[in-house]
């Protein structure tokens, strides 16, 4: 016994060794992905999950949902990552888990290019204590968030400090694109700051991390980190040397993004080449229109109408709304300036003064009528929406009330046929216990006979209160079934025993159909044991399976073996009564109420099991 208990307790230390294992592994595959800088490879992510779900436990995981979160988060799905990470919840998460189920729905909904809400604010800073508290790998993930945020909303100081513990607990701080990644994220910090000799110096550190990391892209970059030093100190001629050689790289690397070329523009626009940055900003656009992307194109307008203004263009310069009143309003002047020139044409005599008062009253009354016409338009407007609205909800709500009519009278209608259906059983069971008491009458047993009675009438009233119910509780069910069986002993004079199970089940709280088992019961009293040569045993077993109700009704009898012999047997009318109260009663096509019959379960062909599915119902006070 003691050789048997070691070697259990080794399998399952052995067990929780390999659960633990495989956990440490997906975990450091994630942080591998999540630590690399500017990671953004959605089909890595897809194989490693692929190659992890060979695993039937990975499958199992809620490491599995993390992964598919992680995917979406790629692929900018951000709903479905919301979606995803539902099915997390309830489940026990380790605190690394934990820790990356709010970074991911955090993600889902914030975004870099917006100053960020207050509450998402709070929402980091409780995610980042949670890490810092449990120790996690994931720390650094949170800080990250917290210098994008401050940096949007303009806390340069603070967006410093997040930086320096974003790099503090990075897991890959010794690798130089890292380091360089850090370099950066300073040295726009020290632009918005004005700090021009830590810009130079970050710059200088940015350098040095991009050559060290050998990587043509990270190196090509700094391009673009010089151009935004010179455009800073104001040199815009080196800025733009700088800005295109960067273009220039992203072009050949098929890797252009609008910004480069909003950045190229804006130095043209600062150096007074005008026609450049006008080709260059309308580049950067015509780029966003071809990728439909979702940047703002605000600084692309704005910047344009500069460079028109400057060149002198303002047909284009105010192409929107403004350009619109502009060109309304100077063609006004124009008209009134002409009709101010043929009055003073017309009367250039003392009429003059008179007449350009006229006109001003003609253009005060003409103003006052299309004022009134346009209030005369916005009241009928209102007027006809609000009567249209009205007819609209009045003929809604005839049809939503006889909609709801219809239906409640197929309710009752349901109803009634259930309740048919379910006072068919009663005659079969009272003329079955009638023909019991005649039998125990007839020879004699009378105080058998009166023990019978007083059980049967107990049987009768529980059919006759019980019956007036959709539902009653198991619990009652459970004590009728009793009393059935206790009848059932008696006639039988004892040639089966009975159990009854209902699990950790709160039988007050479940509600059932009443008289739903007490048939099948019945047909394994009345069949299986009859002429049996060995006792019987009767179980019966209610349980919950996820939401439904498991009823399982097991006997030892004859099974089919039964029917051979006395092959007159006909089909139990009670049973297809049963099946239809089930399908009047539940008619969800998502929880279907079943009865499944197994005849012969046993090894020697004996036995009959009876079970029942129905969606599970609750009470509560």
């Amino acid at each position: 016994m003691s050789c048997q208990q070691n070697n259990k307790e080794s399998t399952v230390k052995s067990s929780a060794s390999q659960i633990d294992s495989l956990d440490l592994k997906y975990q450091n595959n994630l942080l591998q992905f999540l630590s690399q800088q500017d990671f953004k490879d959605k089909d890595k992510v897809e194989k490693a999950r692929l190659g992890f779900s060979e695993n039937k436990y990975f499958n199992n995981s809620a490491y599995q949902w993390i992964y598919l979160a992680y995917e979406h988060y790629l692929d900018d799905n951000m709903d479905s990552v919301e979606l995803i990470l539902k099915n997390l919840e309830g489940r026990k998460l380790t605190s690394d888990l934990t820790v990356l189920k709010d970074y991911f729905k955090i993600r889902a909904n914030f975004s870099f290019n917006d100053v960020t809400h207050i509450s998402t604010m709070e929402q980091i800073i409780d995610a980042k204590e949670y890490a810092l508290k449990n120790k996690s790998k994931f720390t650094f993930l949170f800080y990250n968030l917290l210098a994008n945020a401050n940096y949007r909303r303009a806390e340069y100081r603070q967006a410093l400090k997040d930086n320096e513990s974003w790099y503090y607990f990075h897991p890959n701080k010794s690798d130089p694109r890292i380091a360089q990644a850090y370099q950066e994220i300073k040295f726009m910090q020290y632009i918005e700051l004005h700090d021009y000799k830590k810009l130079k110096e970050t710059l200088d550190s940015c350098k040095y991390y991009a050559n060290a990391a050998a990587d043509s892209a990270i190196i090509m970059r700094m391009y673009n980190l010089q151009s935004q030093y010179f455009y800073s100190i104001g040199n815009y001629r080196r800025a733009i040397e700088s800005s295109r050689i960067y273009l220039s790289y992203l072009s050949s690397s098929n890797t252009l993004n609008a910004y480069a070329y909003a950045n190229l523009a804006k130095n043209f626009l600062n150096n007074r080449q005008i026609d450049s940055a006008i080709f260059y900003f309308k580049a950067g656009l015509q780029f966003m229109k071809e990728h439909k992307s979702k940047q703002s194109k605000l600084f692309y307008y704005q910047n344009l109408q500069l460079a028109y203004a400057l060149k002198g263009d303002y047909e284009r310069a105010y192409f929107t709304l403004d350009s619109a009143y502009q060109d309304y309003k100077n063609s006004t002047k124009l008209i009134e300036s002409e009709k101010i020139n043929e009055i003073n044409t017309r009367y250039q005599t003392e009429k003059k003064d008179q007449a350009i008062a006229l006109l001003r009253t003609t253009n005060t009354f003409n103003h006052k009528i299309m004022v009134q016409q346009r209030w005369m338009f916005v009241i009928l407007f209102a007027l006809i929406l609000s009567i249209a609205s009205f007819v609209y909800y009045r003929n809604k709500q005839k049809l939503l009330k006889n909609i709801n009519q219809r239906i409640l009278a197929e309710n009752r209608q349901l109803i009634l046929e259930q309740k048919t259906r379910q006072n068919q059983l009663n005659p079969h069971f009272i003329y079955n216990a009638i023909a019991n008491l005649q039998g125990l009458i007839s020879s004699e047993q009378k105080e058998k006979a009166n023990q019978y009675l007083l059980l049967l009438s107990r049987q009768i009233r529980d059919i006759l209160e019980l019956n007036r119910e959709e539902y009653i509780s198991l619990d009652q069910e459970i004590k009728s079934l009793k009393n059935y069986i206790l009848l059932q002993q008696m006639r039988y004079q004892d040639v089966f025993d009975f159990e009854i199970h209902s699990a950790d089940l709160d039988v007050d709280d479940v509600m059932i159909p009443p008289m739903l088992i007490q048939p099948f019961v019945e047909n394994a009293i009345e069949h299986a044991f009859k002429n049996l040569d060995y006792k019987g045993q009767l179980l019966i077993n209610f349980k919950q399976e996820n939401d439904m109700l498991h009823i399982v009704i097991v006997d030892n009898g004859w099974g089919l073996q039964y029917q051979k012999k006395d092959p007159s047997q006909k089909i139990s009318l009670s049973q297809v009564i049963t099946k239809e109260r089930l399908e009047l009663l539940f008619t969800d096509p998502t929880q279907k109420a079943r009865i499944e019959i197994t005849p012969n379960y046993k090894d020697d062909r004996s036995g009959y099991k009876v079970e029942i599915y129905i969606p599970l119902v609750l009470y509560f006070n």
